[in-house]
């Protein structure tokens, strides 16, 4: 099998996923509190919210896997592992958790615990009946929640959770953790790309080791990484247009376009990851009506890129005088 196949065959997402508590990625307090479930050996029902790619899902597995060997109920019987999305309907409550729930197993007894991810995705009847069975079964199950948007979560749900935030992570921890699998997989890749590669995604990890298996695909021997350089080349070509007074963004255009090209990322997340840089680095007087614009953008997931782009393009040549 070809190097390339390899890559292809196994995401890197997965072959580097933690499969110990201890070597995931987690702030101080976050890490703090999992240990202190392991080690007081007292599991609650939890909800874990955040951006996507910052650890949510690979932290709830590790934590009840280290739970069950500290209580010594080891038995994959004794979990269930859901995505909300897949039925964003009452039927995933009544049925498959439902079924579960009540469900004797034949080797070990012991805390039965549900993991239901995408949470946000499920509809609000549908949160009301997950309520109703984890009153229900409170003496002998845990429910473990996920989600990105902790809003789309009912108030009444809620009260029922231990709520962790994922967040911010320790920007140290996740460089460790990406020089690690650049060594494994023989990049040359500098400490200052790695940097970069961070400060282009936060704490989404998960894009992070995408971007570097993407790029290293196309490129043996490098990662390309988009500098400061390019935003601000970028935001002059958009002050530029906009003292023209015309609504063509040609110029503008083509250039992002070169961009995607160049650097193997898709005009959307370009134009997200301009709009990051914007707000966190340049620190642009932001007006309620730019961040409008911007949380209008970062939901649009359905349309057309081609009309993205342009929707994108109108509204920053808009805003110009605050770049």
């Amino acid at each position: 099998m070809t190097n390339t196949n390899k890559f292809v065959a196994m995401p890197w997402v997965e072959k580097y996923r933690p499969t110990c508590f201890g070597d995931i990625v987690l702030n101080s307090i976050n890490k703090e509190v999992c240990s202190n479930i392991i080690n007081q050996e007292y599991f609650p029902n939890l909800l874990f919210y955040g951006p996507p790619g910052t650890g949510k899902t690979t932290t709830i597995i590790n934590l009840v896997t280290s739970f069950q060997k500290k209580v010594n109920t080891e038995d994959k019987s004794l979990m269930i592992h859901l995505n909300a999305s897949d039925d964003r309907g009452i039927d995933i409550i009544r049925n498959q958790i439902l079924q579960f729930v009540n469900s004797k197993c034949l080797f070990k007894s012991g805390l039965k615990i549900v993991i239901l991810d995408e949470v946000d995705y499920m509809t609000k009847n549908a949160q009301q009946a997950l309520r109703y069975l984890i009153t229900t079964y409170s003496s002998n199950v845990r429910f473990c929640l996920i989600c990105n948007y902790i809003t789309r979560i009912d108030d009444g749900l809620q009260t029922e959770f231990l709520k962790i935030r994922f967040n911010n992570l320790p920007q140290k921890d996740i460089g460790n953790f990406l020089t690690n699998i650049v060594q494994k997989e023989n990049i040359d890749l500098s400490p200052d790309k790695i940097g970069a590669i961070q400060k282009l995604y936060g704490s989404d990890i998960r894009s992070m080791i995408n971007f570097i298996q993407c790029n290293h695909i196309l490129d043996n021997t490098n990662v390309n990484i988009i500098s400061d350089d390019i935003w601000l080349e970028l935001t002059c070509l958009i002050k530029k247009n906009s003292t023209k007074k015309t609504t063509n963004n040609k110029s503008v255009t083509n250039y992002i376009k070169e961009l995607s090209i160049k650097y193997n990322i898709t005009i959307r997340n370009i134009i997200k990851d301009y709009l990051t840089y914007l707000i966190k680095y340049q620190q642009i007087d932001v007006t309620s009506e730019f961040l409008d614009f911007v949380e209008k953008l970062l939901h649009n997931t359905d349309s057309p890129e081609a009309n993205f782009l342009h929707y994108a393009l109108v509204n920053l040549d808009r805003f110009a005088t605050l770049l």
